[in-house]
């Protein structure tokens, strides 16, 4: 495999970071590493305290959300012994991040025109998977905020560095995800692995920018959608492997998430894959 095989590869990952703006030339945030997240009632004094972040410390702005997170409603059980939702502190929250591309200008309000209820529906499905992201990822993960109005994408923070994280469930008409390709020698790493029983995921590192920079991903069909875990950095590898990744893939909690956003979905479809392209 050349280098144009492995970009060819990372396109076809359906790469819905590259919507987001770069992280460049980051300075650490004004977060302390010494706070454990599991101490989820600090993010309600973080929702009230939390100003704009320029340009200067991340290379762009991000400003709170419009109004608190929302409100996390209690949902029943799929099936018997298993939570539907994550059980969440009534206090507890992530504020949603509004990425501004160039500082000083805000980006449109509800860019895809939705419904007050559908972008609701949304903004707690976020708050969900944040919630299990807290919880499962590893402790040098130190905060996690979703992107408002970007239902797949969320900022983590490692190390005093932020990274996009994504948390992809897609529609799709595809029924194979593709090819898992193996070639160590090329620091390109896939395994396939069974999640939920019977479903295949591939779990996936290889080169993003440079050749020693690594993202990480997870992803497989569940239902009619392709569900895909990722970090797809800049400048510094991830700072998850793919089998922290799929920690969350597989918790129960998780998949319940992904049937309700298989029911209703919350992305659009993903185009079909490009034959020979």
């Amino acid at each position: 495999m050349n280098d144009d095989d492995t970009t060819t590869l990372r396109d076809a990952l359906d790469r819905t970071a590259r919507e987001l703006p770069p992280l460049p030339d980051l300075v650490p945030l004004a977060v302390r590493e010494g706070r454990r997240r599991r101490a989820r009632a600090r993010f309600a004094t973080a929702a009230a305290a939390f100003g704009v972040v320029t340009a200067g410390a991340l290379g762009l702005t991000l400003l709170p959300g419009n109004g608190p997170a929302p409100a996390m409603p209690a949902a029943q059980p799929s099936s018997p012994g298993v939570s539907a939702s994550p059980s969440v502190d009534p206090d507890a929250s992530y504020p949603p991040v509004v990425v501004e591309e160039t500082p000083g200008v805000p980006p449109p309000d509800n860019p895809d025109g939705l419904s007050a209820a559908e972008r609701e529906r949304r903004a707690v499905h976020q708050q969900r998977v944040a919630v299990l992201l807290d919880e499962l990822l590893p402790a040098k993960v130190t905060e996690i905020r979703p992107v408002k109005d970007k239902v797949s994408a969320y900022r983590i923070t490692a190390g005093g560095e932020p990274f996009w994280l994504t948390v992809s469930v897609r529609p799709t008409d595809d029924r194979s995800v593709g090819d898992c390709p193996n070639r160590p020698d090329r620091k390109i790493v896939c395994e396939t692995v069974a999640v939920d029983g019977d479903h295949e995921a591939q779990l996936l590192s290889l080169p993003a920018n440079e050749p020693d920079t690594l993202a990480a991903y997870v992803r497989f069909n569940y239902g009619g959608s392709r569900v895909r875990l990722s970090v797809e950095p800049e400048r510094l590898s991830s700072p998850v492997t793919p089998r922290q990744l799929f920690a969350v893939a597989e918790d129960p909690r998780f998949l319940d998430l992904v049937k309700e956003a298989d029911a209703r979905p919350v992305e659009e479809k993903l185009p079909p894959a490009v034959v020979g392209g």
